[in-house]
């Protein structure tokens, strides 16, 4: 028995996020698991079940989701998966990096801390390339009303009014944020020149924190949008912590602007991609 870990990077537009469902979701999408899981079986030839290091809701995109999956087989090595892989999925699913991993590592339960970034696109209209991975947001934000915003996220509270409405309970809803920042991010690409010129650009926010709740991240983009165009004050982050009522948070941002970043696993892994 061998074990391998595998960094993957999706769009998840078309996708109903990364769980594997009971059946198909919206307009009969499929997760990005099931599709992942299939072409894992399809080339080692071995029933086996993919491990992701968390959820991605549907239509969340990833640049660092880590995976696991075992195999029985001892001919296959990690770039003769990577290949095969990326060769027989779509293109809005790859395979960055693969490697075989300790037989006690775990893409969830291993993981010590975790990067989320949601990003708002500023500018006098949306650009349409970016549409599908981006909020378009025509005020200019106060970088910092939300960096004052984000250093009150920081350390450990209740994210209770941040998790989706109606989400089943069990467990803690208590999580630690270690790092949250607001940036503005100049468009390289395609064409960033001709586009700085016109004032165009993404607004990051980043968040480090060791677990999420659901659409915890949405939640808080949403807030810190308003906190962003002057429509309420840094300190009501403060305000919900204290009340933990659900309706004094902001609306959760759409799905699409939001990226699963990174995961880090302790040191004895080697997950050093």
């Amino acid at each position: 028995m061998r074990k391998f870990a595998v960094l993957l990077s999706y769009s998840g537009t078309k996708y109903c996020g990364w769980q594997k469902q009971s059946k198909l979701g919206t307009d009969g999408a499929l997760s990005i698991q099931q599709v992942f899981e299939t072409e894992v079986r399809g080339i080692i030839g071995e029933e086996t079940k993919v491990i992701g290091s968390g959820r991605t809701d549907s239509g969340v995109h990833a640049l660092g989701q880590t995976v696991h999956f075992k195999v029985e087989g001892t001919k296959w090595t990690s770039e003769i998966l990577k290949r095969g892989l990326n060769s027989r999925l779509p293109l809005s699913i790859r395979v960055l990096a693969a490697k075989e991993v300790a037989l006690d590592f775990h893409a969830q339960k291993s993981a010590t801390q975790k990067q989320y970034s949601y990003y708002f696109q500023q500018g006098p209209c949306a650009l349409p390339h970016l549409v599908p991975y981006s909020w378009w947001i025509q005020k200019r934000l106060d970088l910092g009303a939300l960096n004052r915003a984000l250093e009150m996220l920081k350390g450990e509270h209740d994210f209770k009014p941040f998790q989706a409405s109606g989400s089943k309970m069990g467990g803690t809803t208590v999580r630690k944020i270690l790092d949250g920042q607001a940036t503005f991010e100049p468009l390289s690409f395609p064409g960033g020149a001709a586009f700085a010129n016109h004032d165009f650009g993404l607004v990051r926010i980043r968040l480090v924190g060791t677990g999420f709740l659901k659409q915890m991240v949405r939640g808080i983009a949403g807030t810190l949008l308003q906190i962003g165009e002057s429509r309420r004050k840094a300190e009501s982050i403060q305000e919900i912590f204290k009340s933990k009522d659900r309706s004094k948070v902001g609306p959760t941002a759409p799905a699409r602007a939001l990226w699963l970043e990174r995961v880090w696993y302790p040191e004895v892994y080697d997950l050093r991609w």
